[in-house]
């Protein structure tokens, strides 16, 4: 049959209806596919994250968590470490913010015992490549001059990154010297922000901020449940 030529729109309808059914078919068997890999992959990502925020330990993370809302209804899940004796040795948290210039940004912060961050991880985004992206990943750089100069660097630690850097040692609690809620300067805070990813520098702020708010806020429920 000549499509070009037939006038008849139920004709048009069905053949119209049935490549609609074959691509969704399509769509459908490809996210099945692919849905578990992803999965997996995210797993992995996370629990590697985990690693590199927390001290070492000696329990399985995925059996020793917790998650509490937010005061913004946003999930935040808390990790508890243990050393081989049980004693609680780190906290880790994984939240997110929506607002992150490409949508979501997902981070993983590590906490002391005593609520100070240890250091903070971006697991998931989508910024801007060499505007955001600077913002939330951390990338070892090796120059000329660190080549001829016999420079070396630590295979196990963490690539620097001064906007994620920042972060370390504070703690949601009064006394420190950062007031909660933790805004970026162009915003009247006190976070560094990257000129030209002020709102992927946001997006990471208000992730951190509401994992350590939120520990702070629930910390004997937390240690409820990660601490014994």
């Amino acid at each position: 049959m000549n499509l070009k030529n037939t006038g008849n729109p139920l004709v048009l309808g069905i053949f119209l209806a049935v490549i609609g059914a074959i691509a969704a078919f399509i769509l459908a068997m490809t996210d099945n596919v692919t849905r578990e890999p992803i999965k997996v992959n995210q797993k992995k990502n996370t629990l590697a994250a985990l690693q590199s925020v927390l001290p070492p330990f000696n329990n399985p993370l995925d059996e020793n968590t917790i998650t509490v809302e937010s005061e913004d209804k946003v999930p935040v899940k808390y990790y508890g470490a243990k050393d081989a004796s049980g004693k609680l040795v780190g906290i880790a948290a994984e939240t997110y913010s929506v607002k992150g210039y490409a949508g979501k940004v997902v981070v993983v912060v590590g906490f002391n015992p005593d609520d100070k961050i240890r250091t903070v991880v971006v697991t998931q985004q989508n910024e801007t490549p060499g505007l955001g992206t600077v913002v939330c990943q951390r990338k070892q750089v090796t120059t000329i001059f660190d080549l001829f100069g016999g420079k070396k660097t630590d295979a196990n630690a963490l690539p620097p990154n001064p906007i994620l850097d920042q972060f370390g040692g504070h703690a949601a609690v009064a006394g420190d010297s950062w007031q909660t809620p933790w805004t970026v300067k162009k915003d009247s805070g006190q976070v560094d922000y990257m000129t030209g990813a002020t709102i992927s520098s946001r997006a990471v702020t208000e992730a951190v901020n509401r994992a350590a708010v939120t520990l702070a806020r629930d910390k004997a429920k937390i240690l409820q449940t990660i601490g014994n």
